[in-house]
């Protein structure tokens, strides 16, 4: 059975002169070498995976995260839903960031040969990220689509989602305080790694999930 589960998450795309000030800025790509790697996709074992890891909750304040859109024929990108700070990336698609099959620096692999070699690696864009504040970051590639019902507020034009389904695809980065507090009931594998009231939404591809309150 399916599954509601509520995470209300705003964006400014309000029309005033006010509000068109609070647009964001697309981001360049830090140039630091990353501390975390997440897929915005990638087929691995045959499955098609969105958002891997769909949610970490151990970086540190000042580690760089890198995105990898592992199909740079395609527009994909990094917007923040909620957080304490934007997120907020150009396209990744070639020839941004790009990363060819034959690139001295590609060490992935896409396709195993039965000897153990590597017969065919991924190619892919990527846009890096250096996290400077601590709090939850909810995030989504806007080209996959919206993760919940989308509500426009009448008067002030935001936009928020409402009622995340289990299918919806985004992410989530747990940034931690310099104490190493702040993130816990964040990500999970199971009911109980959340709070009270609060289930696990993790799909079966997923190793981890995110905890969320079940509407009903």
């Amino acid at each position: 059975m399916k599954h509601v589960f509520l995470l209300v998450l705003a964006m400014s795309v309000g029309c005033t002169a006010d509000q068109l000030q609070e647009t964001p800025f697309v981001q360049h790509s830090a140039s630091s070498s990353p501390r975390w790697t997440i897929d915005l996709n990638r087929v691995l074992d045959g499955v098609f995976r969105t958002y891997r890891p769909r949610c970490i909750d151990t970086v540190r304040q000042g580690h760089t995260v890198e995105f990898r859109n592992f199909m740079p024929d395609v527009p994909g990108n990094v917007s923040t839903l909620s957080g304490p700070d934007t997120l907020y990336s150009p396209n990744l698609q070639a020839p941004y960031n790009y990363v060819s099959r034959t690139a001295e620096e590609n060490k992935l692999c896409e396709v195993n040969g039965s000897d153990g070699t590597c017969e065919q690696r991924p190619h892919y864009s990527y846009w890096r990220h250096v996290f400077d504040k601590p709090g939850v970051y909810d995030w989504i590639d806007t080209h996959s689509g919206a993760p919940g019902r989308k509500v426009v507020d009448p008067y002030y034009g935001t936009v928020t989602f409402i009622g995340i389904d289990p299918d919806a695809t985004f992410g989530t980065i747990c940034v931690l305080n310099e104490d190493g507090s702040g993130c816990d009931s964040i990500c999970c594998t199971d009911d109980d790694d959340c709070g009270a009231g609060k289930r696990c939404f993790r799909l079966e591809v997923d190793a981890v999930g995110r905890c969320l309150t079940p509407s009903g």
